[in-house]
């Protein structure tokens, strides 16, 4: 080994020994100007499928139908609650939060493919949001991870909500990216720029706003995110998640006034039918995680 290849070889050892940097409230004052156009005017970010299926956020094509109906099957209670709540003049139920107890669930694949069932829908725009800001897998596996987001939004009063949406390839599908990290993200995110930031989101009736949030055991950020939403879906691996952590991750939320269900994922024979399920959708009853 060359002395330039030792040399580089030891900076890279120095790299991953660093700590994380965190962004403080002004982590984008010294950065580089981002897309000033105006909204619309942005290129949609191409969704490849099979780059999507590459990082996990798309299932093999071999399941992709099977998953597409009982996909179908879990948003329309959330859409029979928006209508609900449109019709008594509270549109908190627009607000969709998707988390689970613990990291390894299933979380941001479902996240994502319930973002893509509901983008067809003929009367509803989503935007998804990656409101896991300690970990924003759906940012980083869409390249968007440098991008002024969620947490650019909560630390700068005076942006504009709709200049970090990104538009995609899916004609009613927007991304929100994460943002740069901040010690400060769980306040953040149960703060008053918050609730204005998606009082300016949801203006539009018509439009979900679909959050991927982080696992309630590992980090506070979900928890603080519940507050703001009117549904909240709790993955729950089939087989592997433990009720004692089902009990504590929901007790973390139920204060929170949101209407709560748990989604069984990677389950067997749900509905009845023969072939092996992959999601199963309770009301959020002790009873059902016996």
């Amino acid at each position: 080994m060359s002395i330039v290849e030792k040399a580089a070889e030891r900076l890279k050892r120095q790299e991953r020994r660093q700590p994380v940097q965190w962004a403080d409230d002004h982590a984008f004052d010294d950065a580089p100007v981002f897309d000033t156009r105006e909204p619309g005017q942005r290129e949609p970010l191409e969704l490849d499928d099979v780059r999507l299926r590459r990082v996990g956020l798309l299932p093999p094509e071999s399941m992709a139908q099977l998953i597409g109906r009982e996909l179908q099957r879990i948003k329309r209670p959330i859409l029979n609650a928006m209508a609900e709540d449109a019709s008594a003049g509270t549109p908190a139920a627009n607000r969709i939060m998707v988390t689970s107890a613990n990291p390894g669930e299933g979380k941001s694949f479902t996240t994502f493919s319930l973002a893509l069932s509901l983008a067809n829908e003929l009367d509803h725009s989503v935007l998804l949001i990656d409101g896991d800001v300690a970990k924003p897998g759906i940012s980083r596996n869409l390249g968007l991870e440098r991008e002024p987001g969620l947490m650019h939004l909560l630390t700068h009063a005076d942006a504009d909500p709709e200049h970090c949406v990104v538009p995609t390839s899916e004609a009613r599908l927007s991304i929100l990216p994460a943002g740069r990290r901040s010690r400060r993200a769980a306040e953040s995110l149960s703060s008053r720029r918050m609730r204005s930031v998606l009082d300016e989101l949801s203006a539009d009736p018509a439009r979900i706003l679909l959050f991927d949030s982080a696992p309630l055991l590992a980090t506070a950020e979900s928890q603080a995110l519940a507050v703001n939403v009117g549904q909240i879906l709790m993955l729950v691996r089939a087989e592997h998640t433990e009720k004692r952590a089902v009990e504590a991750a929901l007790s973390l939320i139920e204060p929170s006034g949101a209407d709560i269900s748990l989604v069984l994922s990677q389950g067997h024979q749900l509905f009845g039918e023969r072939h092996a399920g992959y999601y199963g959708m309770y009301p959020a009853e002790s009873e059902r995680t016996e």
